[in-house]
């Protein structure tokens, strides 16, 4: 008897516990069915020492009340704690105390009919009174509807097991051993194995308890709760607003989520069954194009879908269908095309504008006065800022077309190259380039010669001005390149708009060479940081990816 009372003690406090983690999935399930089994532990602790049949049977009929709950809260803590919650409603409840109902109003009245026992007495078991009595047809209805509703729930879990998240094995095994114990304990109790004279259920329940507190403060039963597959496809496929399409071997649609109806013009579960590259617009072209885009008739206009596919594969590493996912980017592709129309006007038709003002310009300065030259002079200068706007768009734009080629060239080449042009074409400037090196030779994306020369460019506009850049290679596979230069400091808050990469009306730059220096660095997977001092000019370091190649070099080499 102590045994009994010592399990009801520890489901008490386990289902305590349990209580406490609500709203967690299956928290008030898992408690409730604790609860049952102290109820059954301890009533049953209290029938024993009785000698009196008739004294026993509220006994017996109270504990029949948490023998036919406990598989019922089981099979609920179940459901919610594997993600199947929308299963968990009151008419599901409802539904499955349906039996256990209709068996109890049985139980409340086994005495006057053999539906549950067939003449139950007490029989003497070496000094303990135990109910002798064989089972009615009621009574396995009632039994064999439990199992079945154990068997349910363990199988949730059974599947737990093969997760691979190692945590949730060893919760669903923790839990399985929680409800496997009593029922072995109950179907010794059915099956009436002899030497056994008392009833192992309730005893076996310390086992459930024992097994539930590991799985709630060793386990993180409630901390880490498993998503399943069921889960994962109602919240994130089908939650997805862009098409996704499974199709097998065969090139069969086998399932499709609800956002795939665009593409179809027709209720996605239509298309199961049907073959894939008649029913997807641009497979199997995306197989081969891993950009393929594609154009769509939609109830909402005209639509363009990037199309990517990727493969579906089973333990074996063996290929078993594909997934087509096709993203909406109709309003990208539109932004595109505005933009190709805004730059084909600025890089074509606004400098051809310009040239003729600038042509205009000096045409009239050779017949107006000479206090009116200074008026023409400035359209002329105005006339051919605005014109290099487009020169540096066309130039942003080869920029980051090329960014994708990854093509790598010597770095020593690439800075000879812009201080020779430098040299060239600002005459008055002083060019110096510092090497800080191991010995070997530096390879960087050839993206970096039109970055440095668009800091040349910004360096050098002032007359007399003095260019220095640094090489410092680093141990993380990347270079340092800083543009220094004695010139008139960037501003603060243009620096700061260059930084978060966003002009708005109040806080913009001067014009568009420094945006191709972030641009261009950015292409390439690198950073730029500003740093600008009144007394001693401006240093713009670029960090950008290099690769190594071991050859005799000095250090500290000075390139005048």
């Amino acid at each position: 008897m102590s045994g009994l009372l010592i399990t009801a003690v520890v489901a008490t406090l386990v289902a305590w516990l349990a209580y406490r983690q609500r709203p967690k999935p299956g928290a008030t399930w898992l408690a409730a069915m604790l609860v049952a089994v102290a109820w059954w532990a301890l009533f049953y602790a209290l029938e024993l020492p009785i000698e009196t049949m008739a004294t026993r049977r509220p006994f017996m009929k109270l504990q029949w009340l948490a023998s036919l709950t406990i598989p019922v809260f089981w099979f609920l803590f179940a459901l919610e704690y594997t993600g199947r919650d929308r299963y968990v409603s009151w008419r599901t409840v409802a539904g499955l105390l349906v039996v256990p109902a209709a068996v109890l109003g049985f139980v409340a009245t086994f005495e006057h009919h053999g539906l549950i026992y067939q003449q139950p007495q007490l029989v003497d078991q070496g000094g303990t009174y135990v109910v002798d009595h064989v089972f009615g047809p009621l009574f396995y209805l009632g039994v064999g509807y439990a199992y079945l509703v154990v068997l349910g729930g363990s199988l949730l879990f059974v599947s737990l097991v093969f997760d691979r998240s190692p945590t949730h094995r060893r919760q669903s095994l923790a839990l399985l051993t929680a409800v496997l114990a009593p029922w072995v304990g109950n179907l010794v109790h059915v099956l009436d194995v002899p030497m056994v004279a008392l009833d192992p259920t309730p005893i076996a329940f310390l086992v459930t308890g024992v097994a539930s507190y590991v799985a709630l403060n060793e386990l993180d039963l409630f901390e880490a709760v498993p998503v399943p597959d069921s889960i994962a496809r109602d919240v994130v496929v089908e939650g997805m607003e862009d098409p996704v399409v499974v199709i097998d071997e065969r090139n069969r649609v086998v399932d499709a989520n609800e956002a795939a109806s665009t593409i179809f013009g027709y209720d996605a579960t239509a298309a199961l069954g049907r073959d894939a590259a008649r029913t997807i617009p641009g497979y199997p072209q995306a197989m081969e194009d891993e950009h393929e885009t594609v154009e769509v008739e939609t109830g909402r206009g005209r639509r363009y879908f990037d199309v990517s596919v990727s493969d579906i594969t089973n333990s074996n590493d063996r290929r078993i269908g594909r997934v087509v996912t096709m993203r909406d980017v109709t309003e990208r592709t539109h932004d595109e095309q505005r933009l190709d129309v805004l730059n084909r006007v600025l890089r074509h038709n606004l400098r051809n504008e310009m040239n003729i003002v600038a042509a205009c310009a000096e045409e009239l300065s050779t017949t107006v006065d000479d206090d009116e030259l200074e008026l023409v002079e400035t359209i002329r200068e105005r006339a051919t800022e605005v014109a290099s706007l487009g020169d540096t768009a066309r130039r942003i734009e080869r920029l980051l077309e090329s960014a994708d080629e990854e093509t790598y060239e010597p770095l020593e080449t690439m800075l000879a190259r812009v201080v020779e042009r430098g040299r060239n074409q600002y005459t008055t400037a002083s060019f110096e380039t510092v090497w800080t090196t191991e010995q070997g030779t530096l390879y960087c994306p050839r993206t970096i010669q039109p970055v440095v020369w668009s800091l040349f460019e910004n360096a050098a506009s002032e007359d007399n001005a003095s260019v220095t850049v640094f090489v410092t290679p680093g141990n993380d596979g990347y270079v340092s390149v800083t543009v220094a230069d004695d010139g008139p400091v960037i501003p603060e808050r243009e620096r700061e708009v260059l930084k978060s990469g966003t002009e708005t009306p109040l806080d913009h730059t001067s014009g568009l060479g420094l945006w191709l220096a972030v641009w261009g660095v950015r292409s390439i997977g690198g950073t730029i940081d500003f740093e600008s001092e009144a007394e001693t000019g401006n240093a713009i370091t670029l960090h950008v990816p290099c690769e190594f190649e071991a050859t005799a070099a000095t250090e500290n080499r000075v390139a005048n």
